[in-house]
């Protein structure tokens, strides 16, 4: 059954234990949604003060969070001038793309391996509710789960190296594609192949879990390219 509302997804992760967050992690993770959604737009100056109020948390573990988006080129640091957010192209998508192709398939076939049988139970629970938003075109809820199932996955596969390099390919491939959906309405194509991966992690299928990985690769790709001939 579909996970229908956040109230009971965060009640699922809880159940499952997963380790309670610090200041610094949820200030990353607001700010995080907020780059996505292009609340903090391509190319837009902020202060620190200004986002610390935007997610309604001190301005220590907003710093703290923003030196690791500085660190993975989501922001840029200006001197005495504030912080930039950090713009994109298709050219760098298409960069993006190429290498988390690579680190995707390498954290999912982990997590293929090492899940336990409680992790598995979820990422089934969540395709359902993944390809159900799809389904309905709503990108937000798609947004929600994904976030959400991309910071489990990588959990789950055990890799830490891996996992931080993987987060923020994931953050711009969001970014760019909430900025361009509607263009190709093709959201209902995009849920299933992530949920379709979601169960091939759970079932511990290494090699199906490859195939669904490059399958995720393949679609956003080819949604990337299809941009670059219709012209931006």
């Amino acid at each position: 059954m579909p996970i229908t509302s956040d109230r009971t997804f965060l009640q699922s992760a809880k159940a499952r234990e997963i380790k309670k967050e610090s200041l610094v992690e949820i200030a990353h993770r607001e700010l995080e949604k907020r780059f996505v959604t292009l609340e903090l737009a391509p190319g837009s100056i902020w202060k620190e003060s200004d986002l610390a109020d935007l997610v309604g948390i001190g301005r220590t573990p907003v710093r703290e969070a923003l030196q690791r988006m500085a660190s993975d080129q989501l922001i840029t640091v200006l001197q005495r001038a504030g912080i930039m957010i950090s713009t994109t192209s298709i050219q760098d998508q298409l960069l993006v793309l190429e290498t988390r192709r690579a680190l995707e398939a390498l954290v999912s076939m982990r997590a293929a391996r090492s899940a336990l049988e409680d992790e598995r139970r979820y990422l089934i629970e969540v395709a359902d509710s993944i390809e159900a938003a799809g389904h309905r075109g709503d990108v937000f809820a798609y947004l929600q789960f994904h976030f959400e199932t991309k910071r489990y996955v990588a959990q789950f596969a055990r890799n830490p190296y891996a996992a931080r390099s993987l987060a923020p390919l994931h953050t711009f491939s969001q970014r760019f594609y909430f900025m361009h959906y509607r263009r190709f309405n093709n959201l209902e194509e995009v849920g299933s192949s992530h949920a379709d991966l979601s169960r091939a992690i759970a079932s511990g299928d290494v090699k199906l879990t490859e195939e669904c990985s490059h399958r995720v690769s393949d679609v956003a790709e080819a949604f990337t390219r299809d941009l670059l001939l219709k012209g931006q």
